[in-house]
């Protein structure tokens, strides 16, 4: 702690410190109850036993409470645990449990005994009964040729459970686990079992009930620990916080809170027991800015908290957040590398009078992030432009030249219509968040995957090419859409490239619908307990019981690749004629080995985020294509919708692609998001975001995510800070959607892959979400450290 630093910042860094100090490890105390307890509840319907499986890890899970906490609460038994869901995916574990802690990306410590206990209870009962194991029986062969050679990712929700949802916090605070249990009981009050459908009805309401009660035990068991420590306890001031944690804990989550640090107490507890049913990555806390903030006023007003105490209980709560880290199989850690929770928080942005909804604590929130400087919770902003004070905007901007990668940027009125455009009205569309990377969400209200699958579009120029063909292993994996020696026109080429996007989204789509069917034996009453509708329709959220509805989310990687190859080709090969299609053809071929000439032109083309008209009104059209391909297909749920947000996709996806006409050597990462190809954007950020905005970001309704680096030197200057807060402007005056900085010197990321033992506390963006540096993958450490420095902010005109 240093001099100028709050007392309470002791505190908050020996908390810290334990995160540090702590390697993750696999943790399968919750996998070893739910099995269990379904040896012993065979034969009852489905959703009844996940709730009695979860009523039974609340009364025998480890409840740990660690020195200095202020909140309480562990999904797992460990801090950085990996939780295994048995009944989703327990194979991923059995695949590799002798190189868990040795694979590339995001290691785990396996202990003996947690080996002897996969191999002697889990596996034997879960073998042939997960999800993952029936996807894998059942994906499609075209679906699995363009997933084996490198032009699909879609296995992500087949390892892991729900994630990717807003629950409903405030709704579930306000109630209290009795409210709640009351609203049940006068539902079931209403079904008469002679009706048919009724009694299905009935069973899912007794399994809420089951649910509910298993929430309050867990509490309980908290405050009795409490005590016992508090009996314990020499020093004075920690025996009163450990009363007064017992005491929070009697109180809830079963009733309604009565003082600011209860109802921070009762979201927590809320946030564990839906990961501990599901592991799963992005269950956003989202606007805790709004539904923390009336409890807040009231104790501030009556003097029972000081505004120093509550960002204390919000800096506790960040590390918290911090502890957990999610499992994921070796793959899909690839595309999202860092141990990324995606606990999507969210401050700024307007009430339902549309109105300025700033306050205290989106203050506080910021602050949070600043004192702790931890990856979790993955902080956003709304930012409305017409709304919000300056001085919202220059805090937002005082964190982001942290170089802590935090917050995530995002434009309220571009959000707002995001969710309006998928079929939400205005009157509730106001109170969005940003969930999991940038994707938009309604607390409570709203269900689907929202990044279901990825599809590559490096992938997709290269099949156009080569009809059909992945280069990496020469199967046919795409459509076969024409040789391209005899494409006369640039019409000719840009319509194979349109049937070959056709042919990938359709299977994506296909897939997608067979995810959702297998998605139906995953019940998840904890989650489902904070939707109100869910209780209405007496009809769990994996079924549909959500308010809103809508199609699973395709997420498009590789944007400026496409972009630029397809500028290439249009350049070089119809308009210049500087090359046939077959002199380009074999320099691709060779990568670009045996044509120098040709690698040059192909560099020398015109490139997206220069501020271009050639080049962006592609970028136009090609977007708006996939956006109609995308919309124009619907699921059981609802319509399709597409997104721009690779995580760190973009790495493993490039290892797939050969060179592209873009220029772009074979096997080097994709462009992330909706940013420009490393380097290939010369003319300043503002030509960066004139470009982006030809994206219709409005129809990409699971959001559109543009990283840039920042030049320390730069953003650390009061010219720099207001140019920042100037190009923020403009960005909401384009109706681009989002933006994230990486503000650090590429020199000290450097050092930090050389020494990661001296930088373990150095985060970054990766893509949506922020991460140790050293914790990356080296794919993924150089592709961050490969971006454009962007060293001056010149120009704010939109003209």
């Amino acid at each position: 702690m240093t001099a100028t630093e709050p007392k309470y910042m002791a505190r908050v860094n020996r908390l810290k410190k334990k995160v540090f100090e702590t390697y993750p490890e696999i943790d399968l105390e919750d996998a070893v109850i739910l099995t269990k307890s379904f040896l012993e509840t065979q034969g009852e319907a489905l959703v009844t036993r996940k709730a009695k499986a979860f009523r039974r890890q609340c009364s025998e899970k480890s409840v740990k409470i660690w020195d200095d906490e202020l909140i309480v609460g562990n999904s797992g038994s460990k801090i950085r645990g990996g939780i295994l869901s048995a009944d989703v995916c327990w194979s991923v574990l059995d695949r590799e449990l002798e190189t868990i802690n040795t694979r590339e990306y995001d290691k785990f410590k396996l202990l003996p005994q947690d080996k002897k206990d996969f191999e002697e209870i889990i596996r034997p009962y879960w073998k042939g009964r997960s999800n993952y194991e029936e996807w894998l029986v059942r994906i499609p062969a075209d679906v699995a040729a363009l997933r084996d050679n490198g032009a699909l990712y879609i296995d992500k929700k087949a390892v892991r459970g729900w994630g990717e949802v807003t629950a409903g916090y405030g709704w579930f605070i306000d109630n209290g686990v009795e409210g709640l249990r009351k609203r049940i009981l006068e539902r079931k009050a209403k079904l008469d079992a002679t009706v048919p459908g009724d009694y299905e009805k009935e069973v899912y309401l007794d399994a809420l009930l089951i649910t509910a009660e298993g929430m309050e035990i867990l509490a309980e068991r908290y405050a009795a620990e409490a005590e016992r420590l508090a009996g314990e306890e020499k020093d004075p001031k920690r025996k009163a916080e450990l009363r007064q944690i017992a005491e929070s804990c009697r109180r809830v989550p079963a009733y309604p809170p009565r003082t600011f640090r209860e109802a921070m107490q009762s979201f927590y507890f809320y946030q564990v027991c839906i990961f501990m049913e599901q592991n799963a990555a992005a269950y956003n806390p989202g606007r805790m800015d709004q539904y923390l903030y009336p409890y807040y006023k009231a104790d501030i007003e009556a003097g029972r908290i000081t505004p120093e105490e509550a960002q204390e209980l919000f800096d506790c709560l960040w590390v918290k957040f911090s502890e957990p880290c999610v499992f994921q199989d070796e793959k899909t850690a690839e595309y999202s590398s860092g141990y990324p929770m995606f606990q999507n928080l969210c401050a700024g942005g307007i009430d339902k009078l549309g109105r300025d909804a700033v306050n205290e604590l989106s203050y506080m929130i910021i602050q949070a992030t600043m004192d702790t400087k931890l990856y979790q919770p993955s902080l956003s902003v709304r930012y409305n432009m017409a709304k919000n004070p300056n001085s919202f905007l220059r805090k937002i901007v005082d964190l982001m030249v942290m170089g802590t990668g935090f917050p995530a940027f995002h434009n309220d009125e571009v959000g707002i219509r995001m969710l309006m455009n998928k079929g939400i009205p205005y009157n509730e569309a106001w109170n969005w968040n940003p969930g999991g990377c940038v994707e938009t969400n309604l607390a409570g209200k709203l269900r689907g995957y929202s990044a279901l699958a990825d599809i590559n579009l490096g992938s997709v120029i290269e099949f156009t090419l080569l009809n059909g063909r992945c280069r990496k292993t020469g199967v046919l994996a795409g459509a076969e859409t024409g040789d391209p020696l005899t494409f006369e026109t640039y019409e000719d080429f840009l319509d194979a490239l349109k049937r070959q996007l056709h042919y990938v989204i359709r299977t994506t789509v296909k897939a997608s619908h067979i995810i959702d069917d297998i998605c139906f034996e995953r019940p998840v009453p904890a989650l489902s307990i904070s939707f109100e509708e869910c209780i209405e329709n007496a009809k769990d959220y994996a079924w549909g019981g959500a308010k809103y509805n809508t199609g699973n989310g395709i997420i498009c990687i590789g944007v400026a690749d496409l972009i630029n190859s397809v500028a290439a080709v249009k350049r070089l090969v119809y308009d210049a004629k500087i090359c046939d299609m077959r002199r380009l053809l074999s320099a691709l071929a060779s990568d670009f080995e045996d044509a120098p000439e040709i690698l040059k032109a192909c560099k020398e083309a015109p490139k997206y985020g220069n501020d271009d008209a050639y080049v962006d009104e592609l970028a136009a059209e090609l977007f708006g294509y996939i956006a109609d391909e995308i919309e124009s297909y619907r699921s059981k749920f609802g319509v399709m919708t597409p997104g721009i947000l690779p995580v760190s996709g973009n790495t493993p996806f490039g290892k797939e692609v050969g060179a592209l006409p873009s220029g772009r050597r074979a096997w080097k990462p994709l462009a992330d998001g909706v940013s420009p190809n490393g380097g290939t954007d010369t003319n300043g950020p503002t030509a960066v975001l004139k470009s982006v905005a030809n994206i219709p970001h409005d129809r990409f309704v699971q959001g559109t995510l543009l990283n840039m680096k920042l030049d320390p030197q730069m953003a650390h200057s009061e010219n720099g800070v207001q140019q920042i807060m100037g190009m923020l402007k403009t960005l909401c005056s384009l109706g681009v959607y989002h933006i994230q900085f990486n503000v650090v010197d590429q020199k000290k990321l450097i050092e930090a892959q050389k020494h990661p033992e001296e930088y373990k506390d150095l985060l970054v963006r990766v893509a949506g979400y922020t991460a140790f540096f050293v914790e990356l993958g080296k794919d993924v450490q150089n592709d961050i450290i490969a971006r454009t420095t962007q060293s001056s902010v010149n120009c704010m005109s939109c003209g």
